[in-house]
């Protein structure tokens, strides 16, 4: 695993993506001391997410939904009027 620090990470992105696309590990650290890590994923594809969720459920991690999905707030409803062009050039002069 590679050890990088946040400003050399900012700086320089593209180069540890690609050694995170290459298979290595990064680990983030920030005045010293670690704070995160970038890893590559291992596979993809709708079988290692259904294996990801059956163990997250098993561990009681994830919980499924119980009831209907609840609607929050009403739809926005449009009115006729001026354009967002046209309130725009108008807001620029």
């Amino acid at each position: 695993m590679i050890t990088v620090a946040s400003r050399e990470l900012k700086n320089r992105l593209g180069r540890y993506l690609q050694m995170v696309r290459d298979g290595e590990a990064v680990r983030i650290t920030d005045r010293g001391r670690p704070i995160g890590c970038i890893l590559p994923v291992s596979e993809s594809g709708p079988n290692h997410q259904s294996e990801v969720l059956a163990r997250l459920l098993a561990s009681g991690t994830l919980r499924l939904g119980t009831g209907p999905i609840r609607r929050r707030g009403k739809p926005v409803v449009m009115t006729p009027g001026k354009s967002v062009g046209k309130m725009l050039s108008e807001d620029r002069r």
